[in-house]
């Protein structure tokens, strides 16, 4: 659990800067994991992404994640996350400049809704790993259902294409 608090902290504070610089969000894919600096570790394993899941569904106040890993490919997740967290780190320390990474829409997103104050819980388990985003501010609320919604349409193109190849 600590591994992944410390990983979305540190990821934080590195899209929450990036996603309110004036990078125009419109011209960045959604979702790009073999160029996004932080994605692109989830593609590491070639066989990872098809042997998890992700689903966001909406909640009063906000949203929950839901990743599921199959047990044998725990382990390359798991390396995943690490990388991602080192290079958040690297670039909380200012070893690897913000201007120098490039992230997805959908990273970029996380970020914005942590910058406007979304609170994020995680619970780590055996079966999935869930993250819960809330807000007490309607506002965010809305920017949380927003990004949620964004990530279950993306994923279903995502989805199709992949079925299509």
């Amino acid at each position: 659990m600590k591994t992944i608090i410390a990983l979305f902290s540190a990821l934080a504070i590195v899209i929450a800067a990036v996603a309110i610089a004036d990078e125009p969000a419109h011209e960045t894919p959604w979702f790009d994991m073999p160029n996004c600096d932080f994605c692109k570790h989830l593609t590491t394993d070639p066989h990872l992404l098809e042997n998890m899941t992700w689903e966001h569904h909406n909640i009063s106040n906000g949203a929950l994640s839901i990743t599921t890993v199959k047990p044998e490919f725990r382990d390359s997740y798991m390396k995943a996350e690490t990388a991602m967290m080192e290079l958040g780190e690297k670039m909380e320390k200012g070893e690897v400049q913000m201007s120098d990474v490039k992230m997805c829409g959908s990273c970029m997103a996380y970020g914005a809704l942590m910058a406007a104050g979304a609170k994020f819980e995680y619970v780590p388990g055996d079966a999935a790993i869930v993250v819960l985003m809330t807000s007490d501010n309607p506002e965010v609320v809305k920017q949380i259902q927003a990004y949620a919604a964004k990530n279950r349409e993306e994923m279903a193109k995502w989805e199709t294409a992949e079925e299509m190849k």
